[in-house]
This record gives structure tokens, sequence and C-alpha cells, in this order.
């Protein structure tokens, strides 16, 4: 019997595609490259359904969290985990609403890592994330809130473990 890790759908960057940060003034990235690991439901006072959801991708530079758009969740939709995936912005359409963020979803099928334990999507209850004693996540920021609370050496190890991995199934050299 072999033990496999349990994909946690954590995130060391969590980040917007396209635009520019409204608190920060920065551009935001444009493209994230990776395989991807699954999305979590996070609350969202911004929205009207009070959900928005975050996509993790697995990459050289550790696991990325994207912040969902109405257009990114229709693509991510048909999306499956462990999948090579490059989701980038495309551009802003104008709609009767304002203007919509428009991205570009690819995939490389023949590229793909076995995601133990994942489930395509995951809710979180609004105790675990927005509760009043923490930051109220704001998909401005670009925080590293998906990390577990305490950091230890087993973890680091295995963050370097995962990355060396990612880097060398991407060919790269790990960083």
């Amino acid at each position: 019997m072999a033990f496999k890790t349990i994909t946690d759908l954590s995130a060391d960057t969590t980040i917007s595609l396209g635009g520019t940060n409204r608190k920060t003034g920065k551009k935001n990235p444009t493209s994230v490259e990776g395989y991807y690991l699954g999305s979590r439901q996070v609350k969202d006072k911004k929205k009207k359904d009070g959900l928005s959801n975050i996509y993790f991708f697995q990459t050289s530079s550790g696991n990325i969290g994207v912040w969902g758009k109405t257009d990114l969740d229709r693509k991510m939709s048909s999306v499956t985990t462990g999948t090579m995936t490059r989701a980038s912005f495309d551009k802003m359409v104008p709609t009767p609403n304002g203007e919509m963020y428009k991205f570009k979803v690819e995939v490389d099928d023949s590229n793909t890592i076995v995601v133990a334990g994942s489930n395509q999507s995951v809710a979180v209850s609004s105790s675990s994330y927005n509760d009043d004693s923490g930051p109220e996540l704001d998909e401005d920021d670009e925080i590293d809130s998906y990390e577990n609370e305490e950091t230890t050496q087993k973890a680091a190890l295995s963050v370097a473990e995962r990355k060396a991995k990612v880097a060398s199934l991407l060919g790269t050299k790990n960083r």
C-alpha cells in the first residue's frame, strides 16, 4: 500500500490577471502557466452571489492562486485537474454593465500530473476565511492568504520538493 499526499489547494501567492491593482497602482500579471490543481470558492462581499473562485496552479515558482472573473470562471470550468494550463488576460470588452475581462485558456492534454485526492472545486465556509478576526480577502491584494498558519521545516521541505519536481517537469532549473 502506498500513501499519496492529498492536495490542499493552497497558494504561495494569490493574484489577479490583467488590469491594474487598485491599491498599489501596479499592473497585474497577464498570464499564469502551470499544472491546474483545482479551484476553491471564498466569500466575496463585492459579488452578487457573495462568492468568488480562486484557481490554483502548480508552477516552477510555487503554487499560484488566480482570482476568477466571469469569463475565466466559464472557461476554467472545463479544465481537468492535473493538466498543464495557461490562462492569459486577453482584452477588455464593453458590456451594458461596464467593461468585462476576457481571457484565453489553453491546455496541453499530453502534459499532465496526478493530483491526488483533488476535487475539481472545493467550497469553503465563511468561517474558514472571512471571519471578523482575520483580514477580509480582496482580489486586489496579491497575498499569501492560503498558506498554512504554521510554517514548519517539514512544510518548507515539501514546498522545495514540489518546486523541484515541477521545475524538472517543465524542463527548467529550480530557482
